[in-house]
């Protein structure tokens, strides 16, 4: 049976087939200490245990499993046909592979022939017989009684963990270490913490199980009580004994689980130091002599290699995937699916493909994008990775098994620009485009793309293949240099703003460039720091100047992806809220909506998409520049797993539990609550301010409860609590008590809601709409567009006039006084009439006119609309007001010509000039009396 079957087989069955073949005579162990009911054959490790480094292999199972491995068993096995266990000589424990092989004595099996190859088949199909019929016993005998492998005592499990972790604290410290190794140990010292966590919560778990049961006990009789029994002082004392033996073992897990925690921490800062260290190790300059002298016979020894390599491989290659060692089939499950997957993609596109024959709208192309997502990248992505991992499977030798997978990663990355330049730049059809490139950019960057990535891959792909074929420092040095110069040349046009032109109609007020003045200065920095690699290369910092091309581009890559899936994700969310869209129809069948309704929550959907987006950039980025991936995730689980602070763990976990079990709460009391107020109370007689109690005391109960759920299961410690609100109090009390009586009121409104933001409320002569509602004060903006900030207690302790409090509906009054002599039903249907006419005023309900008095100048009336907002109040009443004084006009009930008047001035005065009492005009200064004048004081009068 191959390894993939033996190792999906339980432990219990293995080693019951294994001791059945050893009483058998089918297995013959060397040396001759056999391994007890420990499992013999790891499954979680590889079949060959040559491709494995030895400072990579784990150091036990013992760790994780609590099995007890002898020094005789063996810590890696190959299980093929006839099982003979063998251990080269002068080994310890876990040194060197063991090879399980068919027994034909000292004879290599592989080289036999004639006579030899029947027999060898004879006897392979008897032992095959056999195998079976010891595999069907070994079934009965495991489905019929699963015997559990013998745990170790704890004392020898903690001694275990010491001394791996011992093991590791040595490896760490020797000069040479790997990146590889670092993450074996580091592998290493998880699967010990996370077993002594483990061990850690069963002794947890058995001492509050046995402070339970003791706590019954722990209350000790009076004085005048009978005294206790020796049985259940016993018990007293067995229980305390249980009590102290779980809680030392869990301190002894922690004590481990804190020295894990160390080394892990430790291994994490050793390697980003190795990192660092090869980033900046300085090799030979392109700029000496030396390299220059050695570049020929290195190019020609590396050629040799590879042609060697290609020749081994052409020989054997075939010849390794006959052999069955490998197993194809998931590489065959995976054909199927990127059969399927080219199959549905080709369907769609001609179904809902980008099409000439008319002018395509938004959502179209989206599903066109989407669709070319699939059939461009995934599919050509899928089978250039099927077609590397056929290659891996079969055995290529150094240096072709590691340049195999670089090169499926590169063709990878190739397909993968070529595809999204294709469905998200469509440079041949400018009318699918839904990236807001101009023509003449999204030409200019597609083709300078591929231009970078065909030729950049092609010589970074050359020069590792040189590079690899041994120690060729010169092949290194002048390789990387060239492999600079070309990638910064190519990716400077990529950076220009030539590239980056926005479609803009005329007269937009978008920006000129793609991503405004932040993405420009980007850019600059970016074509810097890729011109820096060619420096950094003629220093003979080749490492450093792959590793900064290599991860600007896959930085860029990344966050191309991303910006590209939101656009997508985006317009799929428009398009299925749309109502005219079949999505959208079907969403609300689903949902149960009517056809014309409006569909909420698709930006709630995109934002939870960008939060997973954004988290996985945060993963993958610095991924790509080399910083530890496991450190950040370690990180993040520390944050999941809690911080203690004082006596109280607090971790992203529980955050988001009392945020769940709160919104659960919340939700349960305000159902509980409208059953009430909806079905209960309305059933009861009750008088209404009765009713409206019980309702407002349901609502502060399910507020009261759901905090307190809340704060259990943040896994606050409510004496604490107690002791922080006796703390706050007294402060409140001292000088906090405007400060506690805002912030309280503002807590208040917000869960009352008598206001809310936009709401249009008159509080203590400030009259306006409610902007934003802080945790102090409210902002009131009024029709002089001035902000008023409100103290939050003002609405509280003064009358609030909210009208918009139900609605947003309002209701308009027009009075008009018309002469006596109008008819009362026309003038109430030229009203009637002009109200009905206005867009804006509800038909439900309906405008009301009324007939207020009469006077001995006119008659009154009042004209009563509603409107659907607010707003509209002072727009709806300046039309009603001109198309009622048109229609009164036209009507004649209203002359609006100017009235002619006769004004009479000092009538008093001449009245009293009828009676004989007109008092005389009082002289002014220079006046005198006329008198007549002769000839000659006329002619004497001075001429002016």
């Amino acid at each position: 049976m191959s390894f993939a079957s033996w190792s999906e087989l339980p432990s219990a069955r293995q080693i019951a087939i294994v001791n059945l073949c050893r009483r058998s005579g089918l297995i013959r162990t060397s040396p001759t200490a056999p391994c007890p009911s420990a499992m013999p054959f790891p499954p979680k490790f590889p079949v060959s245990a040559r491709k494995v480094p030895r400072r990579s292999r784990p150091v036990n199972d013992e760790a994780v499993t609590g099995c007890r491995q002898p020094e005789g068993c063996p810590d890696f096995a190959v299980v093929t046909g006839q099982m003979t266990v063998s251990r080269p000589a002068k080994s310890g424990p876990g040194d060197g592979p063991i090879h399980i092989r068919r027994g034909t004595g000292s004879k290599d099996p592989t080289k036999s022939s004639g006579s030899g190859n029947r027999m060898r088949f004879s006897t392979r199909l008897a032992w095959s017989s056999l195998a079976g019929l010891a595999f069907l016993l070994a079934g009965v005998v495991a489905f019929a009684q699963q015997t559990p492998a013998p745990q170790r005592p704890f004392s020898q499990l903690v001694d275990l963990w010491t001394r791996q972790l011992d093991r590791i604290a040595t490896r760490t410290e020797q000069a040479v270490l790997l990146p590889a190794e670092i993450d074996a140990l580091r592998e290493q010292a998880t699967d010990v913490r996370a077993a002594a966590a483990a061990a850690a919560a069963l002794a947890r778990n058995d001492l509050t199980d046995t402070k339970k049961l003791l706590a019954p006990l722990e209350a000790k009789p009076g004085p005048d009580a009978p005294p206790e029994s020796d049985a259940v002082k016993a018990e007293r004392q067995r229980l305390t004994e249980q009590a102290t033996i779980s809680e030392g073992r869990a301190k002894q897990c922690e004590v481990v689980i804190a020295r894990a925690d160390q080394l892990l921490e430790h291994l994490t800062k050793l390697r980003g130091e190795v990192v660092l260290q090869n980033l900046l190790r300085r090799n030979a300059s392109p700029l000496s002599s030396q390299v220059w002298s050695n570049i020929g016979p290195e190019l020609a020894a590396s050629a040799q290699a590879l042609s060697v390599a290609m020749s081994t491989w052409n020989r054997g290659g075939l010849a390794a995937l006959r052999s069955g060692g490998q197993d194809l089939t998931p590489l065959a499950a995976w054909a199927l699916l990127t059969l399927a997957l080219w199959w549905a993609g080709r369907w769609l596109r001609r179904r809902f493909g980008r099409r000439h024959a008319h002018e395509p709208t938004h959502r179209d192309r989206t599903i066109a994008t989407a669709i070319d997502g699939i059939g461009l990248v995934l599919v050509p992505i899928l089978a250039v990775w099927l077609i590397g991992k056929l290659l891996s499977a079969s055995a290529p030798p150094p240096p072709m098994d590691v340049l195999v997978p670089e090169l499926t990663l590169r063709l990878i990355t190739l397909l993968l620009v070529f595809g999204m330049t294709a469905a998200g730049l469509a440079p041949a059809h400018p009318a699918w485009r839904i990236l807001p490139f101009s023509d003449s950019s999204a030409h200019y960057l597609s083709h300078a793309l591929r231009r970078l990535m065909v030729v950049g891959i092609v010589a970074d792909l050359i020069y590792v293949s040189l590079s690899q074929a041994g120690e060729r420092e010169a092949v290194a040095a002048v390789g990387s240099l060239v492999l600079a110069t070309l990638v910064a040349l190519l990716a400077l046009p990529t950076l220009s703003n030539k590239a980056w032109h926005a479609a803009r109609p005329e007269g937009s007020e978008l920006p000129p460039m793609i991503g405004g003045t932040w993405w420009s200065i980007a850019r600059l920095v970016l074509s810097a720091v890729v011109l820096s690699s060619i420096g950094f290369a003629l220093a003979g910092y080749a490492a450093l100047a792959a590793h900064l091309h290599a991860s600007i581009a896959a930085t860029c890559l990344l966050i191309a992806i991303g910006l590209l899936l939101h656009r997508l994700v985006a317009d799929l969310l428009d398009a299925a809220a749309a109502p005219d869209t079949p999505s959208g129809r079907w969403v609300r069948h689903r949902l149960g909506l009517p056809a014309d309704s409006t569909v909420r929550g698709q930006l709630i959907v995109l934002l939870l998409f960008d939060l997973i987006l954004v988290a996985l950039l945060a993963l993958t980025i610095p991924a790509t520049w080399g910083v530890d991936i496991d450190a950040i995730l370690q990180g993040f689980g520390q944050l999941l797993r809690g911080v203690k602070v004082g006596g109280v763990t607090i971790s992203l976990g529980n955050v988001g539990m009392a945020i769940l079990a709160f919104g659960v709460c919340m939700l349960i009391a305000r159902l509980i609550r409208s059953i009430v107020r909806d079905r209960v109370l309305p059933t009861v007689d009750a008088p209404l301010p009765l009713r409206q109690s019980i309702d407002a005391g349901l609502n502060y109960a399910g507020v009261m409860i759901a905090i307190l759920v809340g704060v259990g299961a943040l896994g606050v410690d409510f004496t604490n609590l107690a002791i922080v609100l006796g703390a706050l109090s007294v402060g409140i009390g001292l000088g906090l008590q405007n400060i506690a009586n805002n912030v309280i009121s503002g807590v208040i409104l917000l869960m009352e809601r008598p206001i809310k933001a936009g709401d249009w409320v008159i509080v203590n002569g400030h009259e306006g709409f409610v902007r934003r509602i802080n945790i102090r004060a409210t902002e009131i903006e009024t029709f002089q567009r001035t902000h008023v900030i409100v103290p939050n207690s003002m609405f509280l302790q003064n009358p609030v006039i909210n009208r918009t409090y139900a609605d947003t509906s309002s209701r308009v009054e027009i009075q008009i006084a018309v002469p006596l002599s109008t008819d009362v039903m026309k003038l109430e249907a030229i009203l009637r009439e002009a109200a009905l006419g206005h867009p804006r005023v509800l038909r439900v309900p309906m405008p009301i006119v009324r007939f207020v008095r009469v006077t001995t100048a006119a008659l009154d009336f009042e004209l009563f609309v509603f409107v659907s907002n607010l707003e509209d109040r002072l727009t709806v009443m300046n039309d009603l007001n001109r198309s009622i004084l048109g229609r009164l006009i036209d009507e004649m009930i209203i002359d609006p010509r100017p009235v002619p008047e006769l004004r009479l001035r000092d009538i008093d005065k001449l009245g009293a000039a009828f009676r004989g009492e007109l008092p005389e005009r009082p002289k002014t200064e220079g006046s005198s009396e006329m008198t007549s004048e002769g000839p000659d004081d006329a002619a004497a009068a001075p001429k002016n």
